[in-house]
């Protein structure tokens, strides 16, 4: 989106938001209520389509900054959350927002497992990077693995978090570690950015949408101290939607599929393996579509000293398998990740997009059709506290 008097206004006023709680956190003894947070601001220069914002001229439209708190009241109950500012083109409008907020009850808990249950708006786990995707320290690259976890597509408000209940639990056994975290939300409104970046131009068809019930699991399974990892997870989303025109009556969209994960731990390497599988049915009145998204991404991150880190990766996607060769992308992805100190990161990735998949169709608005090849390069630096 343009750079507007609103979204310079409300980075200036969390900026010093974000100051103030860091002055308050380092003069404060009070361990059990702590407070962080994050900036990081990119800049994207892309050829052949947009990517967060008009990047083809050199945008700055991908921003992110948050303060989080956790607040340990007893050794059973925790409350932790987030508010949240994201700006990433016509994906995402920059508003302040709660991104998760939720009490933490440990129900059970000994040396070797425990048992406990998240009530509120809660993160999702979901491959290995969902619950973590909000902070740019977390995240593999600028980007997050556009095959597995839709970062084009605007859905990261859908994928992130779910309002409702959340249980969790683990076993340890000497060096191995199995751990389950289960999911259910519920209902509630869709906001009109995530209406915008499933329906593009034809979104002025729908009045309102409603998210109903998600529901989200994983197990993960760590093996030797942590050097290898495996994964399932899946999910379960169903979206109503009333459109403005009478004669299409409820629109609705169920995905349910699952993410397989896999990585291993060396000295200086990291390899990361995920593989997803989500069957969309979409009904408009009578009809009905069936469409079966597969993808998978294979990773490998090099850590040359300390503080560089190279990444390269390559992603595949088909949007449906029934017709393979007209809706697949591949990507390639080249990274460098500086990390002078432990609170700054300065990321610097090259990307090459053949194919449409996970083009934000919202930033391309004034550029359709969309073209086949997409070149990005991209510099996000990022501070914490």
């Amino acid at each position: 989106m343009p750079y507007s008097i609103k979204s310079s206004y409300q980075r200036a006023i969390l900026s010093l938001y974000m100051l103030g709680i860091a002055s308050l956190s380092q003069a404060t003894d009070i361990d059990d209520l702590q407070f962080h947070g994050f900036f990081s601001q990119a800049y994207i220069l892309s050829d052949g389509n947009n990517f967060y914002g008009d990047s083809q001229h050199g945008s700055t439209d991908y921003m992110e900054a948050a303060i989080n708190s956790t607040w340990r009241v007893t050794p059973a109950l925790n409350f932790a959350g987030q508010i949240l500012s994201r700006d990433a083109g016509n994906t995402d409008n920059g508003d302040l927002k709660i991104d998760f907020l939720f009490a933490d009850i440990k129900a059970v808990e000994n040396d070797m497992s425990g048992l406990g249950f998240r009530l509120g708006r809660v993160r999702n786990a979901f491959g290995f990077y969902n619950d973590t995707r909000d902070v740019i320290f977390t995240r593999p690259s600028i980007l997050m693995p556009q095959a597995v976890y839709f970062e084009g597509n605007g859905l990261r408000e859908l994928l992130f978090s779910a309002d409702g209940a959340q249980l969790y639990s683990y076993w340890d056994a000497d060096e191995n570690s199995t751990a389950l975290t289960l999911t259910m939300g519920r209902s509630k409104s869709l906001s009109a950015d995530v209406i915008k970046n499933i329906f593009g131009q034809s979104s002025f068809i729908i009045h309102k949408g409603e998210l109903r019930n998600p529901i989200f699991a994983q197990i993960q399974h760590s093996r030797n101290g942590g050097d290898s990892k495996f994964a399932i997870s899946m999910l379960n989303v169903n979206l109503a939607m009333e459109s403005t025109i009478a004669a299409l009556g409820e629109l609705s969209l169920d995905a349910n599929g699952y993410v397989l994960s896999a990585q291993k731990n060396l000295a200086m390497w990291t390899f990361t393996s995920e593989y997803s599988l989500i069957t969309a049915e979409y009904k408009t009145g009578p009809s009905t579509q069936i469409q079966d998204i597969e993808a998978a991404y294979v990773q490998a991150q090099y850590r040359m000293t300390p503080n560089i880190t190279l990444t390269g990766r390559y992603e595949m996607s088909v949007l449906d398998r029934d017709h393979r060769s007209e809706t697949d992308s591949h990507n390639l992805l080249f990274g460098v990740r500086w990390t002078p100190a432990a609170n700054w990161i300065v990321d610097a990735d090259i990307y090459g997009i053949r194919g449409v998949s996970g083009i934000p169709g919202i930033d391309n608005l004034d550029n359709l059709p969309l073209a086949e090849r997409t070149e990005i390069f991209a510099v996000m630096v990022g501070y914490r506290f």
